[in-house]
C-alpha cells in the first residue's frame, strides 16, 4: 500500500471557491486550513494497491517417511530475509485427501504464495494448486511431478526396486497399512548424506505413507501445467533416481538446477532449495 497525495494549492482553490451563501460568514477558517495543507500537517490520503513489491508468501509441503521439520534449515534462511514461511502437516493419507487439506490451506492465506514440495509432497502440490490464482509458482524438491493418470509407483516401475525388507507395513482399519522405511535402510538409502545420529533420529520420526497412495493416480489437471516451476535435483537422491527427476522437470518445462544431496537434499543443501524459491520469487514478481 502507498499514499498518493493530491497537490494542496490545487486543494486549497477548490475549498476557495465553494461559497456557503450567507455574506456572514468569513473565510479565514480557510486561510488557516490552507496553510494546513500547504506545510503538510494535514494529509490529504488515497489508498492505492500495490502488489509488484508485494513478497509471496513460501508454503513448503514435506513428503513422506519426513515431516515439516525437514524444511527448518529452509525456513529459518527464509524468515530471516522477512519471508512468511508455512510448514502445514502433510497427512500422507491418499492423493485426493492430501492435495484437499494443502488447497484449503492456501485458501487462509492472502496474497501471493510460493508453493514447494518435496518428494510426494510435489505430487500433492500438483494437485493442490490447481483452481488456486494465489499460487504463483511451484517449487519441487526431488520430488514426484505426476501427469494426468500417473503414480508414484508407475513412475518408479522403469527402476530397480528396493529390497523386500526395505519397508514395515503396520495395518490400520479398512485392510490399510502404514509404510515406515526399516530402520537399517534410512540413513544407508534415505537420508544418505545425512549425518548418521541425525538420520537415525529422524528415521525414529518419519511419518509413515499410506500404502495405498503408490496406485493413486493423479487427476486430469494438475498444475504445473498452468504455473511456472522450478525442480531441485538431488544428484544422489537413492529414492527417487535423478534420471526421473530430470524427465519430471523436463516434461514440466521447470528451471532446473542440481546439488549433491540425497533424498531429502533441503535438509543439508538448504541453499539450494532457497536459492530455487528465490529464483521463483524473482521471477513470479517481474511477471
Amino acid at each position: 500500500m502507498k499514499e498518493t497525495r493530491q497537490p494542496r494549492a490545487a486543494v486549497c482553490i477548490l475549498i476557495a471557491r465553494r461559497r456557503t451563501g450567507k455574506k456572514s460568514v468569513g473565510y479565514g477558517w480557510l486561510a488557516a486550513l490552507c496553510t494546513m495543507l500547504i506545510f503538510g500537517l494535514i494529509p490529504i490520503v488515497g489508498r492505492t494497491q500495490t502488489t509488484s513489491d508485494q513478497k509471496a508468501a513460501i508454503v513448503l509441503v514435506h513428503g513422506a517417511w519426513a515431516d515439516a521439520s525437514s524444511f527448518d534449515a529452509v525456513a529459518r534462511e527464509l524468515q530471516k530475509d522477512g519471508y512468511t514461511v508455512y510448514a502445514p502437516p502433510n497427512e500422507l493419507r491418499s492423493l485426493a485427501s492430501d492435495a484437499k487439506v494443502i488447497s484449503s490451506f492456501l485458501k487462509t492465506i492472502k496474497g501471493p504464495v510460493i508453493l514447494v514440495g518435496h518428494s510426494y509432497g510435489g505430487a500433492v502440490i500438483s494437485v493442490a494448486s490447481v483452481g488456486n490464482a494465489n499460487v504463483k509458482a511451484l517449487v519441487y524438491v526431488d520430488a514426484f511431478v505426476p501427469d494426468t493418470g500417473e503414480s508414484p509407483g508407475s513412475l518408479l516401475a522403469p527402476y530397480p526396486a528396493p529390497p523386500k525388507d526395505f519397508f514395515t507395513a503396520v495395518p490400520f482399519g479398512n485392510g490399510g497399512a502404514n509404510l515406515y522405511i526399516s530402520q537399517k535402510y534410512y540413513g544407508a538409502v534415505f537420508a544418505s548424506d545425512v549425518p548418521a545420529s541425525k538420520a537415525a533420529a529422524m528415521g525414529a520420526e518419519q511419518r509413515p505413507l499410506s500404502a495405498a497412495i503408490f496406485k493413486q493416480k493423479a487427476p486430469e489437471s494438475v498444475g504445473w501445467k498452468t504455473i511456472p516451476s522450478w525442480y531441485v535435483i538431488g544428484d544422489v537422491d537413492h529414492m527417487i533416481p535423478p534420471a526421473l527427476q530430470l524427465k519430471m522437470a523436463e516434461r514440466a518445462k521447470a528451471h532446473i538446477s542440481h546439488t549433491h544431496g540425497s533424498h531429502p537434499s533441503m535438509v543439508e543443501h538448504p541453499e539450494a532449495t532457497v536459492a530455487a524459491i528465490m529464483a521463483a520469487m524473482s521471477a513470479t514478481q517481474t511477471r
